[in-house]
């Protein structure tokens, strides 16, 4: 097992729950900060399909340099890995908590976001993930012109780019010639909801007022495998 140990910090991968662990011992910053951290994201970059867990319950850092390198250097090299959440394991009253709320807010940029309060909670929350079925009722003989513009607008694309997107599919029901239908898979709650406020929800919104009647939508919590 590939692990990383100092009086500040561990870092470890868990292979039966394929997590990238880090866990914070106390404060830290300069390369007490910069070289576990790095460690994880090697990790992440080793281990496809990985997930990042940070436990900040003891420590964090504050350091206004450690902070820079750690939004222009670390974040966008481990948006380059598979990794898809970040999850952030917390205590109740939090004195770092208004900075890890600037961090979360930074990692939102790239990756679906997560706090929790244990591990197993966070492995809990990580395993789920919300499906949404939404069918448009289209105006009578206008689906394909609909679908056509969110095509070109580049709808689709933009959303499956989104972090803690993992599906954003059309397809055509076979009891209609009108109707259309949108499969969504999600990492959780928060990043459907961050959905709402993008430019390609907006441009879809747009459209669905010149084209859709109605929507109906269904959800649902499932298991990733």
């Amino acid at each position: 097992m590939k692990e990383f140990d100092s009086e500040f910090c561990s870092v470890k991968y868990i292979n039966e729950d394929k997590v990238v662990l880090l866990i914070w011992k106390k404060f830290a910053c300069g390369d007490n900060y910069r070289k576990p951290t790095t460690f994880a994201w090697e990790l992440l970059k080793e281990f496809e399909g990985s997930n990042f867990v940070v436990d900040a319950r003891n420590g964090f850092e504050d350091d206004k340099a450690d902070v820079e390198w750690g939004f222009q250097v670390l974040l966008p090299e481990m948006a380059q890995t598979t990794c898809k959440i970040v999850c952030f394991i917390m205590n109740e009253v939090n004195p770092i908590e208004d900075e890890m709320d600037m961090w979360t807010k930074e990692i939102g940029k790239y990756f679906a976001v997560i706090k929790t309060s244990s591990y197993e909670n966070a492995l809990e929350k990580m395993s789920r993930l919300l499906l949404m079925n939404v069918r448009y009722y289209i105006y009578k003989g206008k689906r394909d012109e609909f679908y056509n513009k969110v095509k070109e607008q580049g709808i689709i694309q933009s959303s499956k780019e989104e972090p803690g997107n993992c599906r954003y599919e059309y397809y055509i029901p076979t009891d209609s010639d009108d109707d259309i239908c949108l499969m969504e898979i999600w990492t959780n709650e928060q990043t459907q909801k961050m959905h709402g406020f993008t430019e390609q929800y907006q441009k879809l919104t747009l459209l669905k007022q010149e084209y859709v009647e109605s929507v109906e939508i269904e959800k649902y919590w499932i298991t990733q495998s």
